[in-house]
């Protein structure tokens, strides 16, 4: 390998770290076939994707570099290849996902801005239609339904990553823990230390590095009682007598329901449009039916009284 390339930081922490085991592979591939099977792809001679075949490379020297250039204006514009690239995978952990999908809002947004948005440039001819003239809400709402969340849940996703990188710069390292999954933090103590003052650092980048000392509220061990409880009304019903604000944590925990519902109803409804027959046809209605049945049955395992919802 003979051309040298430069890695950026910023470019680099968008991807996945990979595992041992995972480097250790890539790397056995790499000698076996004596190649690069896929190029290096760049951008101004900085690297946009394969960091990790590159740093393979600098160890064996005799294997041929393959580069391509990709044709981007801006370092924002990179950045949004890079997550809708590494979006692309299969083996992303929950929280790559939800960082990378941060990543790539706050990456429109500021290409939004540079490029301009629809109060700033000039109407089109009818038909005509640029992405680049989204508002930050449409941008929102196109990548929830790319990824089948909802808008709330990019928004979160935005806060989510701006606290990883928040808790990257007051304690290195922590990023990759929390991306590979090795540090099991609540998602809502990074979007509070997205949000919080400069002197509550410490306290919360404490609770994300020792989660497990933080007690379980009791209200998040109420939401997941089974039909096992004593109480036969819906879990989530309050007594007539209850005027407690809802925790914070809670709250976090009813958005990641209500989103979990809003992508299941969005993915049945794009299912329903491609296949419309599911409707029509007896022998595919039952089948629809056999799952729905399925799931009810779940939901009265929780303990919710479903019977106002299915007469």
């Amino acid at each position: 390998m003979t051309q040298t390339l430069h890695i950026d930081p910023e470019f680099k922490a968008q991807i996945p770290p990979l595992t041992q085991d995972e480097r250790k592979q890539l790397e056995e591939n790499i000698l076996a076939e004596g190649e690069l099977l896929a190029p290096i792809l760049v951008w101004n001679g900085t690297i946009v994707d394969g960091h990790n075949r590159y740093e393979i490379l600098q160890s064996h020297p005799e294997i041929p570099c393959s580069i391509r250039d990709l044709e981007l204006e801006t370092r924002d514009e990179v950045l949004v290849w890079i997550c809708k690239h590494q979006l692309g995978r299969r083996n992303l952990t929950p929280e790559q996902k939800k960082f990378l999908v941060g990543k790539q809002y706050d990456a429109e947004k500021q290409a939004d801005g540079f490029h301009g948005n629809q109060h700033t440039l000039p109407v089109l001819s009818a038909g005509v239609q640029n992405e680049h003239q989204q508002t930050p809400e449409k941008t929102c709402e196109r990548i929830a339904r790319e990824n089948h969340i909802s808008a709330s849940a990019v928004r979160r996703a935005a806060l989510f990553a701006a606290g990883v990188d928040l808790a990257e710069e007051l304690c290195p390292g922590i990023r990759r823990q929390v991306l590979s999954g090795d540090l099991k933090a609540p998602d809502a103590l990074f979007e509070r230390l997205a949000k919080t003052r400069p002197e509550d650092y410490d306290a919360l980048l404490e609770q994300i590095k020792n989660p497990q000392s933080r007690a379980k509220p009791a209200a998040k061990q109420k939401l997941f009682q089974t039909e096992k409880s004593a109480s036969s009304k819906p879990l989530l019903a309050s007594q007539p007598s209850e005027s407690k604000p809802v925790p914070e944590e809670t709250s976090s925990v009813y958005s990641q329901l209500a989103d979990a519902a809003a992508a299941m109803q969005e993915c049945w409804n794009t299912i329903f449009k491609q296949m419309p027959t599911l409707f029509t046809s007896p022998e595919q209605r039952k089948g629809v039916q056999a799952i729905l049945e399925k799931h009810l049955a779940y939901l009265a395992a929780l303990g919710f009284d479903l019977s106002g919802m299915t007469e």
